[in-house]
């Protein structure tokens, strides 16, 4: 016998199915199925099948249907006392089979079964209790299956199932826990935290309470798996330092200071225990290399590196002051109550690294440099050159143990002769590994003339003679583009600024690299960026032949800087695109299909752009920095953005480009503005007013900047630089620019309190933004008719105007701004009196602000307010 109670009710017996359909007989069934083995009373059942308010003679009808049931299927039902039972094996009944299924773990199977609503064709109180209280099974059931599911590593598959569940159930803690592991295991864990953030402010508000301790388990787990780990690869091979190891061991947590020469170890030293040591700091290891001894203009700021630091343990850009007191302190709160180990490599001052000292309990800091640093009770430890056992096994390291075990002689005179200085013998080394059939004597017989190297403690050894020695293996073409990497001004160059550099192709120089790769001459600390030591590089540039030396460079330099255009362009679609030469013979010039991957190359060539700007022609450094203005903004490199445009400037100053100086002077502005310095700010904006003359559209665009410099308290004044743009983009035609000034009245209107005329002047923009399909300018427009709307008493069409604002945020990718627009609709909801829609919107704006960082204070005393 089989029967059902999930959808319609049927029974199968002998071989012949009966379906009952939506009859009373299978409503009667149903019941008692439901109950197998208990005995209902007849009260009960009238009840269960006909509601609480059963018609006349309803027990009669009861037992004529029960009458006519049991001729059916003569023999299941039996009367007991005064109530009737079911009497058969639970598990031929597929409810009963459901829960023994879930009970022994097999919840697919359970949830096959489960597929069609519980007596759907019974509608009374009774079956809508029995439904209702079967859905939390039933969801148990399915978490259960998804714990399985997940422990199988199901991640991808469930995101989106899960997601759909925490949307109907935002407070249920199990399935945000599921939620959060789901997105961890697909790769995804920076979503996975801010659902953390966005469960907990719901939890804190709705509910007045903390998630539970499985959640915030999960939570922890979840930030110790996503803690930066920023070290750089371990050296391979690595031996001796064993005092030095010990007493990095031994220091207590604070700062530690290595120092010594050049090339004598230092960061394998430190990079090696930060490896070894870095389970003592589950919650991250942060690493820089400050290329305090690199090029000029190479050397990263303090300010950069707090930045770098602070998007490293996910400290959400808006929040990051502008200054570099400021920045400091964000880091010291960031790593507060944290075991963090911070390794700052290759520092050249105090002065340098000082800000970035956190002075906090639980974090440890290693610094490398070649002076004598000196902050305040910090550990100093010198490094020495390599003790000659670990010299020796270093270089067998090297070359193979065999090898140096059949010539210890000549591995004594190697070791002797590179001064025991670990870059020097990882060069003769890689010299020697090329070249395995020929004996080491041979190689040791190249260095007898090298008598820079004494066997003494002379830590100023040269260098450039083991260098030399390697060169010598270096193909012709190898060792010419050796010679013109020397020549880069940043810290690392990409494939196709070393084509350019040299002049050849992309594979053939790709080849090249590879060769100096294996010569140990220069590194790839990550796929398609090549680097080395900043005495190797030094000793390169020496190489560089005059003549040469200007026109690599000069091709480097065309590649930034048209390369950095493409990239810009395609950062902001909407710029104009600058007069641009034509790229060098042997330039490599990159497009670059998405923004994404714009942005991916100018954050990667961020720091070689800011040092290549002083070295270019004037058209190339301006390029770069108009390149450079958008993106550093955005980014919020702000010192950065005012550097290079005041480089800029300097350029354009040289050139006959007066539109080219006016854009720049504009973003210069920006960059004073950005740092709060308002009166040179003013300054620069007046001088591009200037500068425009004869150029309405310029001149406009002036304006508009100088209005956004207004504060608060000058509204009046700001909008009549907005009309006075408004009116030269108007007399040149410019659509774009008279849309941006009708945008800043509409808003500028609703300030003042004048809202019919900011319905009027945001009527008027909205279908130029609606023609240009511009995304965050419709969004503004509706922000502002919302805005006037809620101003006149509108509230349904302010209700209206900010759902359309949101959504347009939402797509065009501003957050703050979107959060801001939910914040305004609640109070739109509010105004009209539906407190469900307002609370709801407020909420959604609250969970906006909490993933972008922002202060919430506003909106949750407004949450406050609506619960009181």
């Amino acid at each position: 016998m089989r029967f059902t109670v999930f959808g319609g009710v049927t029974a199968a017996v002998d071989g012949r199915s009966t379906e009952f359909g939506p009859t009373r007989l299978g409503a009667l069934l149903g019941v008692l199925l439901v109950d197998a083995g208990r005995v209902v009373g007849a009260d009960e059942l009238v009840e269960r099948v006909l509601g609480d308010a059963p018609p006349p003679r309803a027990r009669a009808m009861m037992q004529t249907w029960l009458t006519r049931l049991r001729h059916t299927l003569p023999g299941l039902i039996q009367r007991e006392g005064n109530g009737y039972a079911v009497r058969v094996d639970p598990l031929e009944i597929d409810l009963h089979l459901f829960r023994h299924l879930v009970r022994t773990g097999r919840t697919a199977q359970a949830l096959a079964l489960a597929e069609d609503e519980l007596l759907s064709t019974l509608d009374t109180p009774w079956a809508r209790h029995v439904r209702a209280e079967f859905a939390d099974e039933l969801l148990a059931a399915r978490l259960d299956h998804v714990d399985a599911r997940l422990n199988s590593g199901e991640h991808t598959e469930l995101v989106p199932e899960l997601q759909a569940l925490a949307a109907e159930r935002p407070l249920d803690e199990r399935i945000a826990a599921q939620l959060i592991e789901a997105l961890h295991g697909s790769g995804r864990t920076a979503e996975a935290l801010r659902h953390f953030e966005i469960v907990r402010a719901r939890l804190a508000d709705e509910l007045g309470a903390e998630p539970s301790r499985p959640l915030l388990t999960s939570h922890r787990r979840l930030q110790a798996a996503s803690a930066p780990r920023q070290l750089p690869a371990p050296p391979k091979p690595f031996t001796g330092r064993a005092l030095e190891l010990a007493e990095l061991d031994q220091a207590p947590n604070g700062v530690v200071v290595i120092t010594g020469t050049g090339g004598v170890g230092k960061t394998s030293l430190a990079v090696h225990w930060a490896h070894r040591a870095a389970e003592r700091f589950p919650d991250g290891q942060l690493y820089v290399n400050l290329h305090g001894f690199g090029p000029s203009g190479a050397a990263v700021s303090p300010g950069d590196a707090l930045l770098r630091f602070l998007s490293a343990l996910d400290v959400p850009r808006t929040q990051v002051p502008h200054d570099l007191a400021g920045q400091a302190a964000l880091l010291r709160d960031a790593l507060a109550g944290k075991r963090v180990l911070m390794v700052l490599d290759n520092a050249t001052d105090a002065d340098q690294v000082e800000p970035l000292l956190p002075r906090t309990p639980d974090t440890h800091v290693v610094i490398t440099s070649r002076t004598a640093l000196r902050p305040a009770h910090a550990h100093s430890l010198p490094l020495g050159l390599l003790p000659p056992d670990d010299a020796r096994e270093l270089l067998a390291a090297r070359i193979g143990h065999d090898r140096a075990h059949a010539e210890p002689d000549a591995v004594d005179t190697v070791v002797r002769r590179c001064a025991r200085l670990p870059l020097a013998l990882a060069v003769a080394g890689a010299r020697a590994a090329t070249q395995p059939e020929f004996p080491l004597a041979t190689l040791a017989d190249e260095l007898a003339d090298l008598d820079a190297f004494a066997d003494d403690d002379d830590v100023t050894a040269d260098l450039r003679s083991v260098f030399s020695h390697s060169c010598k293996a270096l193909s012709p073409a190898g060792l010419r583009l050796f010679r013109l990497l020397g020549l880069m001004p940043g810290p690392d160059i990409s494939l196709a600024g070393a084509a350019s550099l040299a002049g050849l192709p992309v594979p053939e120089t790709s080849t090249l690299l590879e060769e100096l790769a294996r010569a140990n001459l220069i590194d790839e600390p990550e796929p398609g960026r090549f680097t080395c030591h900043d005495l190797l590089r030094d000793y390169a540039a020496e190489l560089a032949l005059p003549g040469e030396r200007d026109e690599a460079l000069h091709r480097l330099l065309d590649h930034l800087a048209l390369t950095s255009v493409e990239a810009g362009l395609a950062f902001t679609p909407t710029r104009y695109r600058p007069a641009t030469p034509e790229p060098t013979a042997g330039v490599v010039v990159t497009s670059f299909g998405t923004r994404d991957e714009a942005l991916v190359w100018l954050m990667a060539e961020h720091p070689t752009l800011m040092a290549a700007m002083p070295h270019g022609t004037p058209t190339q450094t301006w390029l770069m920095g108009w390149s450079l203005a958008d993106v550093l903004d955005r980014q919020a490199h702000h010192r950065d953005l005012l550097t290079s445009q005041q480089l800029a400037v300097a350029a354009l100053e040289q050139l006959d480009d007066a539109d080219g100086l006016g854009r720049t002077l504009i973003n210069l502005g920006r960059g004073f503005g950005r740092l709060k310095r308002l009166d040179e700010a003013m300054v620069a904006l007046e001088r591009a007013f200037e500068v425009y003359e004869g150029n309405p559209a310029g001149q406009a665009a002036v304006l508009l900047n100088i209005a956004m410099l207004c504060p608060d308290d000058k509204v009046a004044e700001a909008m009549e630089y907005t009309r006075r743009g408004l009116a030269l983009f108007e007399e040149c035609g410019d659509r774009y620019g008279q849309a941006n000034a009708l945008t800043g009245l509409a808003w500028g209107y609703v300030k003042l309190g004048e809202h019919a005329r900011s319905v009027e002047y945001a009527e008027r923009v909205m279908p130029m933004w609606q023609a240009m399909d511009h995304l965050i300018g419709q969004a503004e427009t509706w922000d502002s008719l919302g805005s006037a709307r809620l101003g006149l008493g509108d509230h349904a069409g302010a209700v209206e105007a900010f759902t359309q604002s949101a959504e347009y945020f939402r797509r065009g990718g501003d957050l703050p701004l979107e959060a801001a627009a939910h914040e305004q609709l609640g109070d739109a909801h509010a105004a009209v009196g539906d407190a469900e829609l307002a609370r709801a919107a407020w909420q959604r704006s609250l969970e906006l602000r909490t993933v972008a960082g922002l202060a919430a204070d506003g909106v949750r005393a407004k949450l406050q307010a609506e619960r009181e």
